[in-house]
């Protein structure tokens, strides 16, 4: 059977599983099942909204968030100078990119594929190593927009003034991250990346680089980590769904793949 279609929908059915879907489909149930006149229905309906309410919350909490990070996820620390300079290049892992970004009149990188790049050019800075970019488009993306790769070069000459020395443009995932950046870098001798991407996705894309046949320095950036408010912390917000979102997702990643 071919994979390829499943594929297209990986994305639908990742956001269906993680929150805020998952926990919103479990009250949704809850309520479908409470249309049923008898007791026994109604039980398990009330069981389920309480349920599917009370995880939402929880996992809207940055606290959720930091401690999902630390426990379901292997822990990677912040590069040193002398891990850096054991690299060949440093290689940015694409985070997605608006396809028109109103503002700018064109496609742009998203807010973290924009960090990533960032932290890029400060080691780059910081060791006189060339960049590389990895990044084409998602499965789900189905717009006419150019590459992630384009994008990000054509970003970095604008706002540092630098050129991408090395990128593929037609990846669809990590795993094709890896194995098409391989075949770029290695035909060019590199095959020792310092790796810059989140901290919560590096578990998955340090093995998925190996595997590629990388030499691979965890450059990871974006910590998931508590502010400077306990109490806020302790209570739904934004930032806390999201990062524990990106976890979750993560972790069902490196168990799927």
């Amino acid at each position: 059977m071919n994979a390829t279609p499943l594929l297209f929908l990986k994305p639908v059915l990742t956001a269906l599983i993680a929150p805020p879907a998952g926990p919103l489909l479990v009250v949704f149930a809850g309520l479908l099942i409470g249309i049923k006149k008898r007791t026994v229905f109604k039980k398990i309906s009330h069981s389920l909204v309480l349920t599917g309410s009370v995880l939402l919350w929880i996992l809207c909490c940055e606290d959720t968030a930091v401690w999902m990070s630390e426990t379901l996820l292997p822990q990677f620390a912040p590069i040193t100078q002398e891990s850096l300079k054991n690299a060949q290049v440093i290689l940015v892992l694409g985070g997605g990119t608006e396809s028109f970004a109103p503002a700018y009149a064109g496609a742009e990188l998203t807010v973290s594929a924009y960090d990533r790049l960032r932290y890029a050019v400060y080691l780059s800075k910081r060791s006189g190593l060339a960049i590389a970019y990895a990044g084409g488009k998602g499965w789900g993306d189905l717009s006419n927009s150019p590459s992630e790769a384009e994008v990000a070069r054509a970003t970095l000459k604008r706002d540092w003034n630098t050129d991408l020395k090395f990128w593929e443009g037609t990846s669809r995932d990590t795993r094709e991250n890896a194995v098409l950046s391989f075949a770029v870098l290695s035909a060019q001798g590199v095959t020792r990346i310092a790796l810059v991407t989140h901290a919560w996705h590096m578990p998955r894309a340090s093995r998925n680089f190996k595997q590629a046949g990388f030499e691979v320095i965890p450059a990871p950036m974006g910590f998931i980590t508590h502010s400077t408010s306990p109490i806020l912390d302790a209570l739904p917000s934004e930032g806390g769904l999201q990062d524990s979102r990106w976890v979750f997702k993560e972790w069902l990643g490196m168990l799927l793949t």
